[in-house]
């Protein structure tokens, strides 16, 4: 039996999904889109002072604290998407199990993405090997990230059952429907981030239009992610268990 929708049926429900949690988290979309163009803000600061494996270092950094600033909001989507509850407040309690796994697992999901330049900037390789060693890491990192999808939505909701074994086993099969769907979802994003940046640009304000347009974007990437993890978690999530 077939347990995933098809990927314009999925994508398509994303952008409903999407719909539901702006209208319904507001909010804490706000909140969430201040912290990140603070962070982002900072990161294109520091980035200024620095090449090349330090730069790098800098934007792994930003992606660690985006994603920390943005747990509290995730987790309330996934939580809204899965389970209909509406988090009224954004709170960073540190004590609390579940913000600690979730924003464990974001630290793991920052890393990956961050792997292949970092290793093709430390490994001592000439430059033509060092190009296909990232673009080979690169593919390993999409394979993984997209294996691993259903972690996030897992720990949102208190499962007892989160470790990547599982992750792997209930995704097996489905790796490419799903990175079809998180593709296709995200195009609309990209594409309008990329003609806004040209508007802002020919109006010269390129520096403030393209932080306004990463954190912007951010937002909307992210809470797409969200919501396509957490059908795909509802879709597979308890197909297979170890």
């Amino acid at each position: 039996m077939d347990h995933m929708p098809r990927v314009l049926d999925a994508v398509k429900r994303a952008y409903r999904d999407l719909l539901d949690v702006y209208q319904s988290l507001a909010n804490l979309a706000v909140m969430a889109l201040i912290l990140s163009l603070v962070v982002s803000a900072i990161g294109f600061f520091l980035t200024r002072f620095g090449f090349g494996l330090f730069g790098q270092l800098v934007r792994l950094a930003v992606h660690i604290g985006l994603g920390f600033v943005m747990a509290p909001y995730l987790i309330a989507v996934h939580r809204f998407i899965l389970l209909g509850k509406l988090t009224a407040r954004y709170e960073f309690d540190i004590g609390d199990l579940r913000l600690q796994r979730f924003l464990g697992w974001t630290v793991v999901f920052a890393l990956l993405s961050a792997a292949p330049t970092i290793l093709s900037r430390i490994l001592p390789l000439p430059g033509l090997l060092r190009a296909v060693l990232a673009v080979g890491i690169a593919i390993a990192v999409v394979i993984v990230t997209v294996r691993l999808i259903v972690v996030l939505p897992a720990v949102a909701v208190d499962s007892e059952r989160v470790t990547w074994q599982n992750a792997m086993a209930d995704t097996q099969g489905y790796a490419g429907r799903i990175f079809l769907i998180c593709l296709l979802a995200g195009l609309p994003v990209g594409l309008a981030a990329i003609v806004l940046s040209a508007i802002f640009a020919s109006a010269g304000f390129f520096m403030l239009g393209a932080a306004l347009i990463q954190s912007a974007g951010g937002i909307i990437a992210a809470s797409l992610a969200v919501v396509i993890a957490s059908r795909v978690y509802e879709a597979l999530g308890d197909r297979v268990r170890a």
